[in-house]
């Protein structure tokens, strides 16, 4: 009887309509996570962009310390329908929308319209995909404009049309005022496009759209503050807090750092570089940061690997904003803990089944191969964050490309193997080997994961 409803389940999945279902279910999910957590205090970065916005709203002296994109969409949504926390919370939501659409567009490039509808169904649900459909921050903003940029890349390559290589330029551009470690896709498109398309003026059109974007933006910044910034300053920090004689050699980013407690002698570098003006704060930080770096290669190659790891482990869920309402469990421990168990349920399956279909895809040429561009995007995104700090919070935008490869294997899976579709290696006993050393090694990385953030190894 299960089989019977798995099979009319996935028949039900090549509807139309289904998309539109999915679609309406994971908004209303995310309006009712609203109504319970609307009104909870804002956390990790998100008190900031909400600061910037409201500085840009009473024209206060503006700092650009944060990236522009988020706290000028802030703004505007706080200017035409007021200033509240629960007004910023609920701008975030046409961004799941945009992002399911992209989601499911970019999905059909590549396999059925049942794979796809799968993936809109997956994020519908996914428990982190919902907590932060509320929150003003820029992993929703970065996921959503990085899967467009994607979903017109592919597609410029495929119609040479000039006007999908503008929506390439307005993507990346709107992406690299959110999350200025994106503007590495400016190297990279031209190349892809060179690749794909051969044409020099194709190639051309994304880079200067982006480079206008960028460009208006730090003029404006230079207005504002009357200098030049390089987009926003918190970049020169994170490499500092990231590599200096005393970042931990795991716990690279702050929050983890600050967990197993700041030594007295950073804590007065830190305030030293602090007093110092705006302009000034910048240069020291990139200077001791690149001192450290050049002066120790074998430690920030070691962080760096360490760094790469810790990127792909598993979601960690604290609680919030339910513990007013299941504040009644205990111990304590144990609501973070099942939560977190939750979210890992969808993360595994969704990093295995796209390890799974990278090798068992038949790779070419990157020309054409959408599958290599998925993959390549997601790298492109990761590395910045390999150099600096990374956490698994920083993987939200790279999950949902993964889990189209995911979702394209099951649908491969279930219509039985072809041989067409596999082929990574030229025998198959290398190919299971090379899976299985893989999948290993995500396993490690989860339980490495477990040691580190549970044990405080």
């Amino acid at each position: 009887m299960s089989k019977q409803y798995l099979r009319r389940f996935w028949s039900a999945l090549d509807s139309r309509r289904a998309t539109y279902i999915f679609l309406g279910f994971g908004l209303l999910l995310r309006v009712a996570a609203l109504c319970v957590g609307g009104s909870g205090a804002l956390r990790n970065e998100a008190p900031g962009y909400y600061q910037t916005a409201l500085q840009l709203l009473h024209q206060e002296g503006f700092s650009p310390y944060w990236p522009p994109g988020l706290p000028y969409y802030l703004y505007v949504i706080q200017r035409v329908f007021g200033e509240s926390i629960l007004v910023a919370r609920a701008s975030i939501l046409p961004f799941y929308i945009l992002f399911s659409v992209f989601l499911y567009r970019l999905a059909r490039l590549i396999t059925s319209r049942k794979a796809a509808n799968l993936a809109v169904l997956v994020f519908a649900i996914y428990p982190p995909y919902i907590r932060y459909a509320f929150n003003p921050s820029t992993e929703y903003p970065a996921a959503a404009f990085l899967l467009g940029g994607l979903y017109f890349a592919i597609g410029a390559s495929r119609a040479r049309s000039v006007g999908w290589a503008v929506a390439v330029g307005l993507c990346l551009g709107v992406l690299s005022l959110i999350r200025p470690s994106s503007v590495l896709f400016v190297l990279v498109v031209p190349i892809y496009f060179l690749l794909n398309i051969k044409q020099v003026r194709m190639a051309f059109v994304p880079v200067a759209v982006c480079s206008l974007l960028i460009a208006v933006w730090l003029v404006k910044a230079h207005s504002l503050t009357g200098r030049w910034v390089l987009i926003n300053e918190a970049n020169s920090e994170n490499l500092f807090f990231g590599n200096n004689p005393y970042t931990p050699l795991f716990r690279t980013w702050p929050e983890g750092q600050a967990e197993i407690g700041f030594p007295a002698e950073f804590r007065e570098l830190l305030r030293r570089i602090r007093n110092e003006s705006d302009e000034v704060r910048g240069h020291l930080y990139r200077q001791i940061a690149l001192r450290h770096i050049f002066s120790r290669p074998d430690l920030f190659f070691l962080r760096t690997l360490n760094r790469m790891r810790a990127y792909f482990g598993f979601p960690v869920h604290h609680g919030e904003p339910l513990w007013r309402y299941l504040g009644w469990i205990k111990p304590r421990w144990l609501l973070p803990l099942g939560l977190t168990a939750l979210d890992v349920t969808f993360y595994w399956p969704i990093m295995a089944l796209a390890i799974v279909c990278a090798f068992h895809h038949k790779f070419g040429l990157i020309r054409g191969d959408p599958v290599v561009a998925i993959l390549g995007a997601a790298l492109v995104y990761a590395m910045p964050y390999w150099v600096t700090f990374s956490q698994p919070r920083f993987n939200f935008p790279v999950v949902p490309l993964l889990a189209i490869l995911a979702v394209k294997f099951l649908d491969q899976w279930t219509q039985g193997p072809r041989e067409q579709d596999f082929g990574l290696l030229p025998a198959p006993w290398k190919r299971k080997a090379a899976l299985l050393g893989a999948l290993s090694l995500f396993a490690y990385i989860q339980l490495e994961w477990i040691a580190v953030f549970y044990l405080r190894v």
